[in-house]
């Protein structure tokens, strides 16, 4: 008898996997342990190795092609057994047509397959969050045109070149939006002198160097993060003639009748059509009511990336990633600051315990931290950043020379000509599907225009699979509970998973591992032994529900652990695994030890 191989559930959650690559032929003689076939799942390309003997008769699924666990991949024949060549597993040879060449196009496998084993089907379709298909202009000059060049817009613009679409892109100001301009990459160059600042005042002695004073230089300080930020955006500009995307200078709106109009710098309109159009149009600083933001002494990020000269006192309202990476730069290029949140704690999104030793090293600097406090107003009064907020009923004011508001960021939404379409907005947010189809058929959105959370990995995944998804392929859903945190001031905050609070309010029975920096040995040779790790897994399954980390190189440690997550690896699994010595990495290690009393050096 013929012997059917199946697609197998490689992982408990796979309901489905992708043939990536054959490693046998038609033909070939199995030895078992062999490997037969790699398959791409949801969490890992896997290997299946040949578990019954015989020859390779037929492949059924041909590489590239998404198949349901349970359906027929191919067939074996068993020595000196002669099968003929029209034999198809049961339940697909009746659905296949009479002219089908044993290897099928990736498409007709599951059509046929979807059709003929029904009870087995996980179909993607049916279990994603969909709106109807269809198309912007159907005689469109393009393929795809995407509203915007920041990190979502320019990702998805090469990724459909790639696919070969015919793209254009349209960007009003400059390649690469805020992020690469004025935000995540500027702030990081920054950052980094702000480091080292920080190393010489509180290690420059022991660590040799025969300085224990810094003498910081804001306008080279700046110069240089400008710099980085020119070279990167000639770089996006390069991609795109590298993948022949049209670059169109100007301001993209929606008009009636599936128009799509772009106005240049000089006034000029005209139609650009395309059969698919992508909104990656972005964010913009928000200010809540009070906030007087003038651009001068009440500012935004963007102001306080390019400072002419050093505010002596700094308020900052707000303590996400973006107040407190700007209140530890300017901390430590002399300015005294205060920070103001209206949360109990400072990062408030993070572990309370991760963001506890944030608020006292920062203390220890100097800096000055007001939890829960309400501002009610930030004006600018005779030239004084004049700030009035509430702590426990009680009203109080400080003033200072700046401002910065860091409360959050809105979509930039309201100058796009969504009314002309059927694209539902709420509070400067699309509503998208898992695909990021909005309710105009055609017209897709993703990064910040969509909703939380705002941040640059995040907008350039949610491009890949929008224009996959288009080009008619099947990605996976960005998963949003996986998404990795990071900020970038010292100590660093890497985040991914679940907060102990979050377990505990959805009743979940978890173990709770902890690994200081102050005993790992690579930690004191780098003079940074301030922070912890934290790992969260379930107390009965071993699945790691969160991991937070603290500490130097934070937001690069943390991605090993999102992996582990991604790929659904176990406390067990995590314990058995060997790191290497000396790294910080062995924190991590430490950490998934003493979840179960295991670790070493605590």
């Amino acid at each position: 008898m013929p012997i059917d191989v199946f697609m197998t559930q490689l992982s408990p959650t796979m309901t489905e996997g992708k043939i990536a690559r054959w490693l046998k032929k038609e033909g070939d003689e199995l030895v078992s342990g062999e490997v037969l076939v790699e398959i791409e799942t949801d969490k890992a390309t896997m290997e299946v190795e040949v578990v019954e003997e015989g020859t390779l008769h037929k492949i059924i699924a041909a590489e590239g092609a998404l198949i349901p666990v349970g359906a027929a991949i191919a067939v074996i024949a068993e020595d000196d057994e002669e099968v003929a060549d029209d034999y198809m597993p049961e339940g697909i040879a009746e659905s296949a047509p009479a002219e089908a060449a044993p290897v099928l196009a990736s498409a007709d496998v599951v059509e046929n397959i979807v059709a003929a084993s029904a009870a087995s089907t996980s179909d993607d379709e049916h279990e994603l969050n969909l709106k109807p298909a269809g198309l912007f202009n159907a005689d469109g000059e393009y393929d795809v045109v995407v509203i915007g060049a920041g990190p979502g817009g320019y990702v998805a613009a090469i990724r459909a070149a790639q696919l070969g679409f015919k793209v254009a892109c349209i960007e009003s100001t400059h390649l690469g939006g805020i992020c690469l301009n004025w935000g995540c990459i500027p702030t990081k160059a920054l950052l980094r002198t702000a480091e080292i600042i920080n190393v010489i005042q509180h290690s420059g002695d022991e660590l040799g160097l025969g300085i224990t004073k810094a003498k910081p230089d804001l306008v080279k300080a700046v110069a240089r993060s400008r710099k980085i930020s020119a070279k990167l955006n000639g770089g996006i500009g390069f991609l795109f003639k590298k993948n022949k995307i049209d670059h169109i200078e100007g301001f993209a709106t929606f008009e009636a009748d599936n128009k799509l109009m772009v106005k240049d710098a000089d006034g000029n309109s005209k139609q650009v059509t395309a059969k698919h159009v992508i909104v990656a149009t972005g964010a913009r600083a928000r200010a809540f009511p009070g906030m007087d933001v003038d651009n001068k002494i009440i500012i935004t990020y963007k102001q306080a990336l390019a400072p002419t000269s050093l505010p002596k006192r700094l308020v900052v309202i707000g303590s996400g990633a973006i107040g407190m990476e700007f209140a530890y730069f300017y901390n430590a290029m002399g300015s005294e600051v205060t920070v103001i949140e209206a949360a109990a704690n400072v990062l408030p999104l993070e572990d309370t315990e991760i963001s506890k030793v944030v608020d006292r090293s920062f203390k220890k600097n100097g800096i000055k931290i007001i939890t829960g406090a309400m501002v009610s107003s930030a004006k600018n009064i005779d030239g004084k950043a004049v700030v009035e907020y509430t702590v426990k009923d009680k009203a109080q004011s400080i003033e200072g020379d700046v401002c910065l508001v860091a409360v959050g960021v809105i979509g930039n939404t309201d100058a796009i000509g969504a009314e002309n379409t059927a694209m539902k907005v709420e509070r400067n947010q699309i509503e998208v599907d898992d695909y990021y189809r909005t309710d105009h058929q055609g017209v897709y959105a993703i990064g910040d225009v969509v909703g939380a959370p705002a941040l640059a990995h995040v907008a350039s995944h949610e491009g890949i699979v929008c224009v996959e998804a288009i080009n008619g392929e099947n990605p996976h859903p960005v998963d949003y509970g996986n998404v990795p945190g990071c900020t970038y001031c010292q100590p660093q905050v890497g985040s991914c998973g679940k907060t102990e609070q979050q377990c505990k309010d959805e009743g979940l029975n978890i173990k709770v591992g902890r690994m200081a920096y102050g005993t790992n040995g690579k930690a004191m040779g780098l003079a940074e032994t301030e922070g912890m790790v934290k790992t969260i897994f379930d107390a009965e399954t071993g699945e790691l529900l969160g991991a937070h980390i603290v500490g130097a190189e934070a937001t690069e440690l943390i991605v090993s652990l999102q992996l582990a997550r991604t790929l659904e690896t176990t406390e067990a699994e995590l314990a058995h695994h060997m790191f290497p010595h000396p790294t910080l990495s062995e924190m991590i290690h430490e950490s998934v030890l003493d979840s179960d009393g295991k670790a070493i050096h605590i």
